[in-house]
């Protein structure tokens, strides 16, 4: 699988919050982003999903 660079700008409170939580869960930065992406396009299919209904 091919993976694109992406470049993201983000308050560095945010970025101090997810890599408290990417340490807990001993993971990588990167790794809890696409994490966290993965999860929302996963609800947001089931959203529409739903709506569709």
């Amino acid at each position: 699988m091919n993976k694109d660079v992406i470049y993201v700008r983000i308050d560095e409170d945010l970025k101090r919050e997810l890599d408290m939580i990417a340490l807990e869960e001993q993971r990588s930065l990167n790794n809890l982003v696409v994490y966290i992406l993965t999860k929302y396009i996963e609800n947001y299919n089931k959203t529409k999903e739903l709506e569709k209904v």
